[in-house]
C-alpha cells in the first residue's frame, strides 16, 4: 500500500544545509543525517510547507520519518505517500507495534484508512485486515460524499480532490500518490468510463466515477464532496485551463 517515492525529487528530504543520509553522494548538502521514525498519534495531522500552507495530511498510525525538529515543528516525509513537509511534533509519537488493520469506513472516530493495532479499542465491524479491500475506488469515494472540502485534506472532515483519490486508492490496496501527475499515471488509460474509473485533470482536479456518467469529487466551488455529471465537472475545469481529463482504470 506504500507509494515508492525513491526516484521522485518531491519526496527527497534535502536542503542545502541538511539532507537525509540516504541521499549522501546524490544530493549536495552541508550535513547528512539519518531520519527517525515516528507515527501520527491523533486522528490526523496536517503536513505543511515552509509558509504553513497545508500540502498533505498524515492519518493516525501512519509513519512519518523525521529529519529535524525545530520550535515544535518536525520536518520529514510521510512514508505512505512520500509527502515532504512539516508536522506539529506534539502530534507525533514513537512507532510502537506494527499496525494490524485499517479503518474500513467513516463510522469510527478515526478516519478511513487510518492504521491501527490490537491495542486500539475499536469496533471490529469498522476494521479491515491488510488482505481485504474495496472492489473499486467508487466505494471509498461514496463514503466521503457530504464531507467538507479542505485543501491538503484526506478525511471526511476535510478533503481535497487529490486526497479523495488517495483514500479511494488506499481502500483498494493500491499505492496512493499525492501529486496529480502521478495520479494520472495510475492504472490503464481508457476511453469510455465505468464505475470505479478515475478522472484526472492533471494538477487541476480529480474525481471517481460512480457510473458511466456521474462523478464523486471534492468540489472547491461548493465546499463539499458531491456527485455531479462528469460533463459538468469537465466543462467547469476546461474553462479554467485544465486539459482533457485522463480516464484511468485500475
Amino acid at each position: 500500500m506504500t507509494y515508492d517515492s525513491a526516484l521522485d525529487p518531491r519526496s527527497w528530504l534535502a536542503r542545502p544545509d541538511l539532507a537525509e543520509l540516504a541521499l549522501e553522494g546524490l544530493i549536495p548538502a552541508s550535513v547528512y543525517r539519518a531520519t527517525q521514525p515516528h507515527r501520527c498519534v491523533l486522528g490526523w495531522a496536517p503536513i505543511t510547507d515552509e509558509s504553513g500552507d497545508a500540502v498533505a495530511q498524515l492519518l493516525f498510525g501512519e509513519a512519518f520519518d523525521v529529519l529535524e525538529t525545530v520550535d515544535g515543528q518536525s520536518w520529514g516525509r510521510a512514508r505512505r505517500d512520500g509527502s515532504v513537509g512539516y508536522v506539529d511534533a506534539d502530534l507525533l509519537g514513537p512507532m510502537g507495534p506494527m499496525p494490524t488493520a485499517r479503518i474500513a469506513n467513516v463510522e469510527e472516530a478515526l478516519p478511513m484508512n487510518a492504521l491501527v493495532g490490537s491495542a486500539d479499542e475499536l469496533d471490529p465491524e469498522n476494521l479491515a485486515d491488510f488482505h481485504t479491500f474495496d472492489a473499486t475506488p467508487a466505494e471509498a469515494a461514496e463514503r466521503l460524499v457530504g464531507g467538507r472540502y479542505q485543501k491538503g485534506g484526506r478525511v471526511r472532515a476535510g478533503v481535497d480532490a487529490a486526497g479523495l483519490i488517495q483514500q479511494a486508492l488506499f481502500a483498494c490496496g493500491r499505492a496512493g500518490p499525492r501529486p496529480g501527475d502521478l495520479q494520472s499515471s495510475v492504472g490503464q488509460a481508457v476511453q469510455a468510463s465505468q464505475r470505479g474509473d478515475l478522472a484526472i485533470w492533471a494538477d487541476f482536479h480529480a474525481g471517481v466515477f460512480i457510473d458511466e456518467m456521474e462523478l464523486v469529487h471534492a468540489c472547491p466551488d461548493t465546499g463539499r464532496v458531491v456527485v455531479e455529471p462528469f460533463s459538468d465537472v469537465d466543462a467547469r475545469w476546461r474553462t479554467r485551463g485544465a486539459p482533457a481529463a485522463a480516464i484511468r482504470r485500475l
